[in-house]
């Protein structure tokens, strides 16, 4: 390496005495002849031949500042989108984070200004916090209501894709925005040193209702793959969490095809509704895999490389926002299963999904159905951790913070809902304006 640069130097010298002899040139159009017959245009100051030591210092300190002017506007973009989700703190927290030399910096100095001024008119938030859930929703309407045996409760209990997306635009004007459900609680801590659950009040933008997002039996079962869902959960080209979905004729597309992907990108769309980042609660059971694959089959083929998978997708939805909580192993009815059965079906769920997707402290009952308030199940399924329990009961908002669980209601948007109690949702949007006009008729 450094025996071709010496010979360039070399070749460079002889070239200017053959110039200045030969031609008269000055010494900037010499350069230029120069530097292009040795491949060096555009590298150095005036197409000098080589990087004298006093452009090389220039050029490191250019590129140094270079690099960090990059990473203050890196910074400052980060803080903004962390603002225009209501996380003043958050973005404040992050100016912070520039270096001193640009702690005066105007950009710097004025973003503080605007996040602390957004910041002190937040409100505590002590209305009713609603929680509302969907399950997989429908893709291909015709081949999910083509008339077998599945189409009526698809019909009664789903939502399309075409109705969630109009559900969310209609709730976001109203001015709803989501919420991790963890914020509904504030923890306490105890004379004696232990902690308990006092219900909290939020802060949140003058004019917003907070709301917690769920999504029921996220693990695409086998009897659901060809009629219109999606057939699992996958990260593309860049990381995201999209779907999988084969349509019709067979063809394998990657998209946005359920709630997940859709919320995703509805809040990219409108930053503002999200609250300091939040997303939904992915609820998953256990007897056919999670997310799509069938890692309940230690068997299969692909046992190892679904496991991973599973993994891969459980990090980044956590990263986004997203939490991810048990819907049980079996999707049993916990309320009349005895005792026993309740303990199995737990401990294979942390065994076999928990240890997959990662920890969590919400459970989402299988059917809404709810164990006893108190009893022998519900202090084994907090002694397992689960601390935010969330039933489906009513058309009314319900939350009950004891000291060591939450408990919640949920409110099911789909086909029953829209088609029966069209009133229970008029605050969250229009059902006329909503419903599928590919939906068949109710019997």
């Amino acid at each position: 390496m450094r025996k071709n640069k010496r010979g360039k130097i070399l070749l460079a010298g002889m070239l200017t005495g053959v110039l200045i002899l030969g031609t008269g040139c000055g010494r900037e159009a010499i350069n230029l002849q120069i530097s292009e017959c040795i491949g060096t245009t555009g590298l150095y100051d005036n197409n000098e031949p080589v990087e004298s030591p006093k452009m090389k210092s220039m050029r490191e300190i250019r590129e140094r500042e270079e690099q960090r002017q990059t990473i203050l506007q890196k910074t400052l973009e980060e803080a903004e989108q962390l603002a225009v989700m209501y996380d003043y703190e958050g973005a404040i927290k992050k100016l912070g984070e520039v270096d001193d030399e640009f702690d005066q910096d105007d950009r710097v100095v004025q973003a503080k200004i605007d996040y602390q001024q957004k910041l002190s008119t937040m409100e505590a938030y002590d209305g009713d916090i609603p929680h509302i859930f969907f399950h997989s929703l429908i893709a291909d309407t015709d081949r999910a209501f083509d008339g077998d045996e599945d189409a009526a409760g698809y019909n009664w209990w789903m939502t399309t894709v075409s109705e969630f997306n109009k559900i969310m635009e209609q709730m976001y004007e109203k001015g709803y925005v989501l919420i991790n459900i963890h914020e509904t609680v504030t923890t306490v801590e105890n004379e004696d040193g232990t902690k308990s659950y006092a219900k909290n009040m939020p802060m949140v933008p003058k004019g917003k209702k907070p709301f917690v997002l769920s999504i029921d039996d996220v693990n695409y079962y086998d009897y659901m793959q060809e009629d219109g869902f999606a057939n699992r959960l996958v990260l593309d080209g860049q990381g995201n969490v999209k779907n999988l979905y084969i349509d019709a004729e067979g063809n394998e597309l990657v998209g946005d095809y359920d709630v997940v992907p859709l919320l995703d990108e509805f809040v990219k769309q409108h930053p503002d509704f999200s609250l300091r980042g939040a997303r939904g609660i992915v609820a998953e059971t256990g007897y056919e895999g999670a997310f799509g694959y069938r890692v309940n089959d230690t068997e299969s083929p692909t046992y190892e490389e679904d496991c991973t998978a599973v993994k891969a997708i459980a990090d980044r939805l956590r990263k986004t926002g997203w939490e991810i909580a048990s819907h049980s192993y079996g999707h049993g009815h916990m309320k009349a299963m005895g005792y026993d059965n309740v303990v199995q079906d737990t401990d294979k769920w942390l065994d076999q999904i928990g240890t997959l997707v990662g920890e969590t402290d919400i459970l989402l009952y299988p059917y809404g159905e709810e164990v006893d308030y108190p009893g022998d199940k519900l202090d084994y399924l907090t002694d397992k951790g689960f601390r935010f329990l969330c039933g489906v009961w009513g058309n009314q908002e319900f939350l009950e913070v004891n000291s060591n669980y939450v408990r919640q209601t949920r409110r099911n948007f789909d086909g029953y809902t829209m088609h029966y109690n069209p009133e229970s949702v008029k605050d969250f949007f229009n059902v006329s304006e909503v419903l599928d006009p590919e939906r068949p008729a109710f019997e």
